[in-house]
Parts: C-alpha cells; sequence; structure tokens
C-alpha cells in the first residue's frame, strides 16, 4: 500500500501502532509480547513519535520525501 501525502502515511503508521500494541496487551507469551511492542515502536517511529531507545533495522523508514 503506498500513501502519497505525509498525513496518510502518518495515520496508517499510528493504525498500525495501536494494533500492535492490542497484540501486546493480549499477548500469552513473553517472545509475543516483546515481538509485538516491537513492532508498536517501529510504527510508532514511522508515525512520528520519535525514542531515542529505539533503533530500526531499517534506518531509510525514517527518510522523509
Amino acid at each position: 500500500m503506498k500513501f502519497f501525502d505525509r498525513q496518510s502515511r502518518k495515520s496508517y503508521g499510528m493504525l498500525r501502532m495501536n494494533r500492535a500494541i492490542s497484540r501486546a496487551i493480549a499477548a500469552t507469551s513473553s517472545g509475543e509480547k516483546d515481538r509485538a511492542i516491537r513492532w508498536a515502536a517501529a510504527w510508532g517511529l514511522i508515525g512520528g513519535i520519535r525514542s531515542d531507545q529505539v533503533r530500526l533495522r531499517r534506518p531509510e523508514l525514517m527518510q522523509a520525501d
């Protein structure tokens, strides 16, 4: 899915972050919870939330178009 404007990308990132947080809350194992937390952090960064503690494996996701 390709979004052309910044607002659409940010909205989509925040939606996916919300879903990842819900998965982390509902997780039954610690591995599943950790994976969901990492996804939530990554989608949060894409959605515009910045954190010094989070490092992406693919930093090109942070580049603005």
